[in-house]
């Protein structure tokens, strides 16, 4: 049975080519071309089964899903003053860029664009950097249920997010 790609809309013969990609919190069926471009620019992340519990990142804020089940996550973010914090510990330590870098593993250029505040650093990242540095740059964030002013309802419809203007 073909399958159609969810980007390029490219038909897709053999079920067993079709890849699954995780772009914003969203599952696609892809082709094997859309999927290779879309995993090596970083904007997509290959898809995990929910047993081995996904790591997705959107790219918008930086908040990371972690799966767990009935499909609710927690959700995880950088600190907005990280850039300070991460300078304010390495000079604490008494350390240059450089040997932060090579501590956790990164270049030293990656180091300079964090601490500028022009490259906010990933989950994975930020966590060798808290370990390192003995600082905090995670937080969880709780996310607040959408009120649709319809009294007792725990869901939404389309027409609650909208406004439709009559002429």
């Amino acid at each position: 049975m073909p399958c159609y790609c969810e980007i390029c809309g490219r038909e897709v013969l053999n079920e067993r080519d079709c890849r699954k990609v995780v772009i914003e919190g969203s599952i696609l069926h892809v082709c094997p071309d859309c999927y290779r471009k879309l995993v090596s620019s970083g904007k997509a992340k290959p898809y995990v089964e929910e047993s081995k519990k996904p790591l997705v990142v959107t790219s918008q804020s930086k908040r990371v899903v972690t799966g767990a089940s009935r499909g609710f996550g927690e959700e995880f973010e950088i600190v907005e003053d990280y850039a300070k914090r991460i300078r304010e510990a390495r000079e604490r330590l008494g350390w240059t860029q450089a040997v932060l870098a090579s501590k956790i593993k990164e270049s030293e250029n990656t180091i300079k664009r964090i601490e500028s505040g022009r490259l906010k650093p990933s989950l994975e990242l930020a966590r060798r950097l808290e370990k390192v540095l003995g600082i905090k740059l995670i937080e969880r964030t709780a996310e607040e249920p959408l009120q649709t002013g319809k009294g007792d309802e725990d869901y939404f419809t389309v027409g609650d997010l909208i406004r439709v203007s009559k002429k």
